[in-house]
């Protein structure tokens, strides 16, 4: 393949976006580090049965660092029930979807608990956000989300997930492309893909250091992801990304990626065919349908201040 090097032959900066010198962000992370370090309990969706008990996703691993980081708050994970709060993930509908029957019932009513959400999403367009608490909204992923739970209410948007640049700077660009796959089907992508990718393209497990994975994202020249945390954080360092078709079946109708569109403010294009994709990796990437959303710092700001217990 004669386009092997491409884009290499373009680096592309990040002026737009000095995320590591914000002035609330510094404000954000002074402030966490005078306070003592408290606990709050954290619900997160796990690869396992109950979370830390296996290397998790990429995504919902990322919650403790941005909690210790900003805000000084180490997460006690806990059942959906016991939770005080969600955060990153497609989980406001996660207590109904482990729960449901024919009819939906609270077996354990705790409506004098509240469960704040903060940046969180649906996985899938027509389950309800139903908890044995009574929830509480401070920011929602996208305009879908807020659509479904509080659709006359001015609540923060954006997932947690961008704000990864105030916390891990971007670093400089090293290779070329940075192949995705969804954490379940990350082993069939490598099957059939891994010795026939071009020189300089990688493929990114998910499932492992949250700060590495930032790192290698941020250090890409061009992202493909089947992901949607790796579209969120290419979209949060300025690089251009392309969304893939994943390689086996993964939860939800698609509506989390229609969500996050909503609050980006343009459609994600595809999802692509990697195989497509493969063949002729120039035409694509040229494409300024791929350029990144990069959130503003006015964004950031706001969920950052949205936080329930800053």
């Amino acid at each position: 393949m004669n386009e092997r090097n491409f884009p290499g032959e373009r680096r592309r900066s990040q002026s737009s976006l000095s995320a590591a010198t914000a002035p609330d962000g510094r404000c954000f992370n002074r402030c966490a580090r005078k306070r003592a370090v408290r606990k709050i309990k954290v619900f997160s969706a796990s690869v396992a049965g109950q979370f830390g008990q296996s290397t998790e996703n990429f995504g919902d691993n990322l919650m403790a660092d941005i909690l210790r980081h900003f805000f000084a708050i180490e997460p006690e994970y806990v059942k959906p029930s016991s939770a005080e709060l969600i955060g990153i993930g497609s989980i406001i509908d996660a207590y109904y979807r482990r729960h449901r029957t024919g009819r939906y019932t609270f077996l354990r009513r705790k409506p004098w608990r509240t469960l704040h959400v903060w940046g969180s999403g649906f996985m899938n367009s027509d389950a309800p956000a139903l908890w044995p608490q009574r929830l509480k909204f401070d920011a929602v992923r996208g305009r879908l989300s807020q659509a479904k739970v509080a659709p006359h209410d001015d609540i923060a948007l954006g997932d947690p997930a961008i704000l990864l640049p105030l916390m891990w700077p971007k670093k400089q660009a090293r290779h070329c492309v940075t192949v995705i796959p969804h954490f379940s089907t990350h082993q069939a992508f490598v099957d059939e893909f891994a010795n026939c990718l071009p020189q300089h393209w990688s493929i990114l497990n998910l499932l492992g250091d949250p700060e590495t994975i930032a790192n290698e994202i941020s250090a890409s020249d061009f992202v493909v992801s089947s992901s949607l945390h790796g579209l969120i954080v290419a979209d949060a360092y300025g690089v251009p990304s392309c969304w893939m078709e994943p390689h086996g079946a993964i939860k939800g109708d698609g509506f989390k990626f229609a969500d996050y569109a909503s609050f980006r403010g343009r459609d994600l294009v595809g999802p692509v065919d990697f195989r497509d994709f493969v063949v002729a990796p120039r035409t694509v990437m040229q494409k300024t349908d791929y350029a990144p959303a990069v959130p503003s710092m006015e964004t950031l700001d706001r969920l950052l201040k949205a936080f329930p217990f800053a």
